[in-house]
This record gives C-alpha cells, structure tokens and sequence, in this order.
C-alpha cells in the first residue's frame, strides 16, 4: 500500500499531487491511496525536531493504516516536483541496520514523461523497507522488472530537466539496484549499484548541488559494505568508510545534525564489519563510539523506532569487543542496550522489531552465561529464543524462524563447550536440524552453509562424548557441504574457518581409525586455511591454525617411520607460541605447550637419548601450572595422563625404576578424574597407558602381579574401544592382551607374585 501526501506548495486544484498519483497508480503489485493533506509542514522552533517530526509522524501514520510507504514533498517555486519517500519502518533485518539519508528521492519537471513515471514507480518501491525475507523476495518480484524497465529507457531527459534533476535519477536507478542486490543477496546487482553510484558521483560538481552529492556517497556507502561484507572484501569496506567521511564533509554536525548522525550510525556499521574480520578491538571501540555519537542525535524522543535499531547495532558491537576482552562488562552493556530498545519495541505493534531485539538479548545473555554467570542465565536466554520463535511463525516467516533456531543452537553449543551438559548439546543439533529443514540451498545458499558449519560443529562435540564414527563422519559431510557454498574465491574467511573444523573433524576420525588417510586429509585442510589465516593480518587465527596443524602431524608421526613429521609438528607449536603469550592468553598457551609436549614426546621416542623427553615433561608441567586441577578438572587429566606418557618412555632408558613409577602416579591421578561414565574413550586411553607401563614395571621387577595389573587395564581399555569404534586402539590392545597372556602362562611360577 502506497499513501500519498498532497505536496505542499501546489496549486488549488493540486495538479502536481494528480500527476504523481497517476504515474504511480495501477502499477503492478501496489495500491495507492491518497492522504489529501499535505505532510511534514509543521512549523517549529528547530528544524531538526521539525525533520525528526515529519518522519516519526509519518511512520506511525503509516503503521496505523497498514500502509508501507508514504510519497510526500513540494512544489518549488520554479514548479519541479520534489519527491521524498518514507518507508513505515526501519526493517528489522540485517545484524546491524544502516539508514537512507533523508532528503528528496527525486526532483521531477512540472509535467515529467512516462520514462520519469517509471523511475518513480522504481524508487517508491525501493523506498519500502520489507520487514521479513519473505516480503523482501515479494518486493523483488516487483523491482527486478521495474529496473529493467528504466533500463531499458535509453535516455531519462525530458523537458524541463535541469542537470541536478538528471544526476538525482540516475542516483535513483542506483540507489534501486542496491535495494534490489540487497533483497535476493545478488552481488551482481550491488555492483551494478556501486558502479552507478560512482559515475553520478564522479560526474557531478560538488559545490553546484551538495545535498545530492552526500546522499550519493551515503547510498554508496552502504553499497560498498554490503559488497565487501558479503565477498569478505576489505577493500570495498575501506572505500565504504571514504564515500561516508565524503558525506560528512556536507553533513557536518554542525549543519545538518539528523543527516550527520544517521551517516555516523552508517559509518559505524561499517567499522563493525571491518572488525568482525580482524582480531583487535580498536575498530570496535571507533565503533561504539560512532553509534554513541549518533545516538546522542537520533533520541528516544525524536526517532524512537529510529533509535531502538541503532541501540540494537550498538548492542551487537558491545557484544563482539565483550568476546574479545576478558571478564563481563561489555556483555551487560550490550544486553542493557537491546533491554532499552526493547522498551519502545512493544511486541503488539511492532512484532518483528521486538523479536529480533529479544533474540539479540538473547544472545548477549547466553554469553554472560559462558562467562561463568550461572545457569539461570543461559535458561534466560533460552527463554529469549524461544519468546522471538512465538513471533516468527515457521509458516509466516520461514526464513527468520529457521535463523533463529540457528541462533539458539549456536547459544547452546557455546555454553556446552564452557559449562558441559549432554541434553543442550542434543537440543543444539536438533536447531540445527530443524533450521536446515526450513533453509532452502539454491535461495538461502549462505544461510544453509553456515548453518552446515554450526550443524558438523555440533555433532563434532557430540562425537567426543559418545562412542563410534558415526558423528564425526556426518560432521565431515556437513562441512563438506558447506565448502560448495562458502568458496575460497567468494566467502575465503568463511572458507578458511569451515576449512580449520574440517580439519578438526578429520583428525578425530582419524586418531579413532587405523591407517594415515584422513589425518592427512586433516593436515591438508589446515595448511589450506593457512592461506587465508596469515600472521600478519590474523596473528591468532594463524596460531590456532598452527597449533591445530601441530597436533595433526603429530597424530601422523606417530603412525609413520623416522622423525621428519614430529619434527614438523614441534616447529607448528612453537610458532604458535610465538604468538600465544602466557600472560595475554594463558588457556591458549597452557593448550599449546601440552601439545607441544605431545610433539617432543613422539620425538624423543624415535630418537636417542632423554633431552626431548625431558623437555616434554617441562612443557607439560607448564601447562598444568596454567590448566590447574580445580579451574579445568579435564585439561589438567588429560595433562597428567601426557606427563605419564613421557616419563614412561624417559624410564625405559634408564636403569631405575623411578620415573615409571612416577608415570604410574600420574596416569592413576588422571584415572581420579577420567571416569569410565564420562569420558569413555579417554579412560580407556588412560588406562591402556597405565597397562604399558605396568607390563614394563612387571617385566624390570620380575612380577606377575604388576602384569596382572597391566592385563586388566588393557581388557577394561579393549570394552571401551570396541564399543567406541577405535579400531586403531582396540588392535593395540588386543595384540598387548595377547603378548602379556603367553608371557604370563610361560612365566608362571618363576616370578614373584607380590
């Protein structure tokens, strides 16, 4: 529905108004009705609150009416037309929201053509701001003909067309295929877009019309972020960040302070996408303070609807910067900025803007949850998801259902890596699922991919708690899948991020299967994302990387003949270390010192002499000083159980007894906190370590009993692999069990027993 206002400034029998309602009505998929009064002539005192009226007013008008978009203006007093366009709402779509800049759409001649006619059909329908996907693939039915149409039109002069009215519709046409690039995700259209945007830009002098000169830029602006958020470009959000400071150049502060905030809530989106690629905060902080300032313009009172999108695109960036800082300031920021929205969001009148409000409390909840606020908080932030589906119906709005449910099982996936708990991993697979059930590939192809990748991160984490390949094996092919879509030529961090738990599925599988295939497979996955991830640019990416690659090769290494692939790994650590500095990332240098451990263990098994295994030790004792017993129960076992590992191999070499002994004490520490029930298949690994070192200890001290000993952790081990699926395990203990049986028949009476 299309209301238009009688423009101000026309003649008694409104002729100007006719004709704009002429050109407009009977076109496809719109209905137009007229308000017969003429709007945003109201005199006040300021004319910032006067503009901040016109819009506010004209909004609620809208919504109350059920209508989508207002057509209003004047006529000037050399009689052109001069158009202006307000959508009912700031749509609710997108993480963060951008603004149209506010002033005249288009500047028509007295009695425009039908060419112009077309142009005005195409902007009004751009101008609609769709609230849901499901509108916006509606409205690009209408728009992908109505551009091809002014297209199509080899010239837009008319008579009476001044240059400035010229170079306002060819921005037009510009700012139309944006809006439609935007609506289908359709990068070709968005560079069509730029493209336009540039030449009108280029071609025009600044001084001889200003205000169309900065809307350009604002409108290219948004172009340009959208281009480099999808092709994960740096370069166009850099040329994005230029079009904008070009803006404010004319929309100072100073003179144009409504203009200047919503091109600053604009810029600031754009330094949030630039640093959602990066690693630091300072783009982040510009960030926040960019919404900060324009929120001190864009007010409550002023533009509530206005100012709530902007809270929300505050509260996002709070969110990202509070994941990249330690403790949970950032976090209460962020959930008391999307709090406040919520209270001019009401869920009645504004359903959708509610709902994506509450799922973006939801989630900046859900990690004051992970940061150690409790369990009430993440049933708090469940209860958000849940609340934002009530709105989103699955039959209604399929597509913002199904991101929700993605949503919600990324919030339990996160809080199961920090906090444990089987059933919200099961409820994080099954939104998952749901949400992939909804998400079409050929219309939602980024939407199905990531949630591909959440969807194999989940049955990853769930393969570490339950027995078999079966898990890892769909995680492979969900990542798998997921590469079709997010191409390293299109989405290359996305690429490279799938690439990296590719890798990570991969070397699960295979340290629970025999032969090297998809270790390697693993090795290459990493290696690949080394491309993308480098040192200089994404310095602790670049370490997980290397430190993930580290423990790949070394799962190789121990498989193959010599020394070259532990080699490999050891250098693949101590390059991350480089990077990981204990004091400024004390969990991801304690992670990577025991692997390092790992790596100078296997190493110092192939070679002689004791050096690489003592300094395994020392690695490993490192890390146990950071990873303690009472903050991480788990690592600290698992550290304990590699601590066993390297004394066991350094007591082979000596003639004593006592560093085997000591590895007996520290895989029967680790055995205090593995437990059969919880961690099955690292028990039984811990305890077919214990067996080999008793079966050493037996055969130095002469005593069955110690054997006897070892024969019973390998069988408790050789249950568990068996059920779990690791054939590479369950052969090592069976051909062990076996050995230890012969030497305790043939040996039976000649040893001690005690």
């Amino acid at each position: 529905m299309v209301h238009i206002a009688n423009l101000a400034g026309d003649d008694t029998s409104t002729s100007a108004t006719q004709q704009v309602l002429e050109a407009l009505d009977g076109r496809p998929g719109i209905s137009v009705a007229r308000t017969f009064a003429p709007h945003g002539t109201e005199e006040t005192g300021d004319p910032v609150d006067a503009l901040a009226a016109a819009l506010r007013i004209g909004r609620w008008a809208l919504r109350d009416a059920g209508a989508d978009v207002l057509v209003w203006g004047r006529v000037a007093d050399d009689d052109s037309i001069h158009i202006r366009v307000l959508s009912a709402s700031q749509a609710p779509r997108g993480t963060v929201r951008t603004f149209r800049s506010v002033g005249d759409n288009l500047i028509l001649p007295k009695k425009f053509n039908a060419e112009l006619a077309n142009v005005l059909y195409a902007v009004t329908l751009a101008g609609i701001d769709p609230a849901s996907a499901g509108a916006a693939q509606d409205l690009a039915t209408l728009m992908e003909p109505a551009l091809a149409e002014i297209e199509s039109q080899k010239d837009l002069g008319a008579e009476g067309m001044t240059p400035a009215m010229m170079f306002r519709a060819q921005a037009a046409c510009g700012v139309v295929a944006g809006a439609l690039g935007q609506f289908v995700r359709d990068l070709d259209r968005l560079d069509q877009a730029s493209d336009t945007l540039k030449g009108v830009r280029d071609g025009m002098d600044r001084t001889a019309d200003p205000q169309v000169w900065a809307m350009t830029n604002n409108a290219l602006g948004r172009v340009l972020r959208m281009i480099g958020a999808f092709r994960q470009q740096p370069e166009a959000l850099m040329d994005s960040l230029a079009a904008y400071a070009a803006t404010q150049e004319i929309y100072t502060r100073e003179d144009f302070p409504l203009h200047w905030a919503i091109v600053e809530n604009n810029r600031a989106a754009t330094l949030w996408t630039i640093a959602v690629r990066g690693e630091g905060t300072a783009d982040l902080e510009e960030a926040i303070a960019a919404y900060r300032g324009a929120l001190r313009v864009l007010t409550r009172e002023r533009l509530p609807v206005s100012w709530a999108m902007a809270q929300n695109n505050l509260g996002v960036a709070l969110r990202t910067i509070g994941e990249r800082e330690t403790g949970t300031a950032r976090f209460h920021e962020a959930a008391a900025a999307h709090q406040a929205a919520l209270e001019v969001l009401p869920r009645r009148r504004l359903p959708l803007h509610w709902a994506m409000t509450e799922v973006n409390f939801a989630r900046a909840i859900e990690e004051l949850a992970q940061r150690g606020e409790g369990r009430q908080r993440l049933d708090e932030a469940v209860h958000g998801f849940r609340q934002a589906l009530e709105v989103y119906d699955r039959e209604q709005f399929p597509f913002e259902w199904a991101h929700t449910q993605d949503a919600l099982g990324v919030a339990l996936l996160g809080v199961v890596r920090h906090l444990g708990g089987a059933m919200r991993l099961d409820e994080a697979v099954a939104a998952f699922r749901a949400s992939l059930e909804v998400l079409d590939r050929d219309t939602s192809a980024l939407d199905w991919a990531r949630t591909c990748l959440h969807l194999g991160d989940a049955l990853q984490l769930l393969a570490e708690r339950e027995e078999g390949t079966a898990h890892l094996e769909e995680a492979v092919s969900s990542y798998r899948a997921a590469l079709e879509i997010l191409t390293l030529r299109h989405r290359p961090l996305d690429w490279a991020k799938t690439q990296i738990s590719l890798g990570n599925a991969l070397a699960t599988l295979g340290g629970r299967e025999e032969g090297t295939r998809h270790l390697e497979e693993a090795v290459a996955a990493y290696r690949s994302a080394i491309e993308i991830y480098s040192r200089d640019e994404l310095p602790f990416h670049w370490a997980m990387v290397q430190n993930n690659l580290g423990t790949a090769l070394w799962n190789l290494a121990k498989r193959e003949e010599g020394t070259a692939l532990a080699h490999q790994a050891v250098t693949a650590h101590r390059a991350a270390l480089e990077v990981y500095g204990r004091e400024q990332m004390p969990l991801d240098w304690a992670a990577t010192k025991n692997n390092l451990g790992n790596a100078l263990r296997t190493l110092g098994e192939h070679e002689e002499g004791t050096e690489n295994l003592r300094a395994a030790v020392e690695a490993y004792r490192a890390a146990a000083d950071v990873r303690t017993r009472d903050r991480f129960p788990l690592a600290w076992a698992m550290i304990q159980n590699n601590i066993g590992n390297a004394l066991q191999t350094w007591g082979e070499r000596e003639d004593d007894t006592a560093r085997l002994e000591q590895a007996v004490n520290a895989y029967r520490t680790a055995l205090e906190v593995r437990s059969r029930d919880r961690l099955p298949l690292h028990w039984a690994l811990t305890q077919s370590n214990l067996g080999a070192t008793l079966w050493t200890l037996g055969e130095r001290q002469k005593r069955s009993s110690r054997l006897q000993e070892s024969l019973a952790a390998y069988k408790t081990a050789l249950d568990i692999f068996v059920r779990a699926g690791a054939d590479y395990h369950a052969g090592v203990a069976r051909r062990n069990i076996k050995r230890i049986e012969q030497m305790l028949s043939n040996r039976v009476g000649e040893w001690a027993s005690a």
